[in-house]
């Protein structure tokens, strides 16, 4: 897996794009904050090609989210889904 790519969209959301292939997570804006599914709402929203993929793209998230001062969250009801590209 080549490295995934962050970019803030203006619906709250963070794209996460890697390997041609897209996931959107929840990010207020008003207030910068990333909400992160916790691993057993991961497996149950998640494509099947991302199932094993929780961690990677959790520590990717949460670099990210240090690296540009975004507080970052791990919650059972995170809205994440994925998007064509």
């Amino acid at each position: 897996m080549k490295g995934i790519t962050f970019r803030l969209r203006w619906r709250e959301e963070l794209e996460a794009i890697a390997d041609d292939k897209k996931l959107i997570f929840e990010c207020t804006m008003g207030t910068l904050h990333v909400y992160f599914p916790s691993k057993q709402c991961w497996q149950a929203n998640i494509p099947i090609w991302a199932k094993e993929k929780w961690d990677i793209y959790l520590e990717a998230c949460s670099d990210w989210c240090r690296n540009n001062k975004i507080p970052i969250s791990i919650v059972d009801n995170a809205v994440v889904y994925e998007e064509a590209i």
